[in-house]
């Protein structure tokens, strides 16, 4: 039988083989101090470190939104203590349902919107594409529209590396959603500034490596991995959620940004880390099992997609992603119509194809009923 092996908090940066980055927090006050802030996704990890990190800024209000009824409640108890926890108002809502969210911005007036909510596991929505399509394409879209008839100030969009040239149906959907942001951002008459950031793998998050080894060490093994060769770029929680704040203090319409991470750090080098921690040894202690890549995902990620350009920013470790000159704007309202249509009328399948063809660039009446 397997000995348990007792629980060890790991402090998840020195796995980095990187300098944790550290953002200046002075960036956010302007944009923050004073104002009504909406956080979609409120209850994941992500989402529940900025809704404590915004609260330093003293805004009017930050709306905590989630389906997770669970999270919401625990969310708010972490923060009882916090000296801003009055400023903390919890929502319980559905990006998806228009009406209701028309219903929360109109009734808010938010100044700010972090747009943290979406589906992310690759291999899963692998078998949802309409999930995917729904919640990470549509319910952006619209969120984003609401945003503008609203009057909201700034309007940041979470996405991820897996939007670099994706090749799943997950990267592929957040590809769509920063197109919407840099198509809507280009239309006259409207007064909200859109931007996105693009996370690499956020180490220590709900789901992610660090915990499902944790959990596989714990329990004596093995502890699974994909392929030998396989690499992931990683930040920390509280990067990623100081990226967000910078990026909604430097935001200039329709950029995208991203943070250096360093080079990619490999998953097996990432395990036997790990293994040292706890004072284990491959192989000896707990053994390794290669599993093969699952539906979706690829060996290595890139940050930077062929058809985008890399801009140095004030920041030295903020880096400003644009789009190659010359590509041309897409029919996003067309293309929202299409898919809309796809959703409800065609299978799995076909809606996977029509949205890896919105990537590409294909012609509505190729894709199109």
């Amino acid at each position: 039988m397997k000995a348990f092996i007792h629980d060890k908090r790991i402090d998840v940066a020195e796995l980095l083989e990187r300098e944790v980055v550290a953002i200046p927090t002075s960036y956010g006050e302007t944009v923050l101090q004073g104002k009504v802030i909406l956080v979609t996704g409120a209850a994941g990890s992500i989402g529940s470190e900025l809704v404590e990190q915004l609260l330093n800024y003293e805004p009017e209000c930050v709306i905590a939104l989630d389906t997770n009824e669970t999270g919401l409640f625990e969310l708010s108890e972490s923060l009882r203590r916090h000296p801003q926890a009055m400023r903390l108002k919890l929502h319980i809502g559905d990006i998806t349902n228009v009406r209701s969210m028309t219903l929360l911005l109109a009734s808010w007036q938010p100044h700010v919107i972090f747009h943290v909510a979406a589906y992310k596991h690759v291999p899963l929505l692998e078998s949802f594409p309409d999930q995917a399509v729904q919640t990470n394409v549509l319910a952006t879209y619209h969120l984003c529209q609401m945003a503008r008839e609203h009057g909201v100030e700034r309007f940041i969009f979470i996405s991820t590396d897996k939007a670099a040239d994706p090749t799943s149906v997950m990267g592929a959907s957040k590809r769509v959603g920063e197109m919407i942001i840099q198509s809507l951002a280009q239309e006259e008459g409207w007064n909200t500034c859109f931007c996105a950031v693009r996370f690499g793998n956020v180490i220590g998050s709900r789901g992610s490596v660090v915990p499902v080894f944790t959990r596989q060490i714990q329990q004596g093994g093995p502890m699974t991995i994909t392929d030998p060769r396989a690499t992931r770029y990683f930040m920390t929680i509280p990067e990623a959620c100081g990226l967000v704040i910078l990026a909604a203090a430097v935001a200039e319409q329709a950029n995208l940004y991203l943070l250096d991470m360093g080079k990619p750090v490999r998953i097996l080098d990432l395990a036997i880390k790990m293994l040292r921690l706890y004072g284990l040894h491959a192989g000896r202690d707990i053994s390794i099992v290669y599993t093969g890549l699952r539906p979706g995902e690829r060996l290595h990620e890139t940050l930077i997609g062929v058809n985008e350009e890399a801009i140095p920013t004030a920041h030295s470790k903020i880096i400003a992603i644009l789009p190659l000159a010359g590509d041309q704007t897409p029919p996003i309202h067309e293309w929202m119509q299409m898919l809309e249509y796809s959703l409800h009328y065609e299978d799995a399948s076909q809606l996977r194809q029509h949205l890896f063809a919105l990537i590409q660039g294909a012609r509505l009446e190729q894709i199109s009923r």
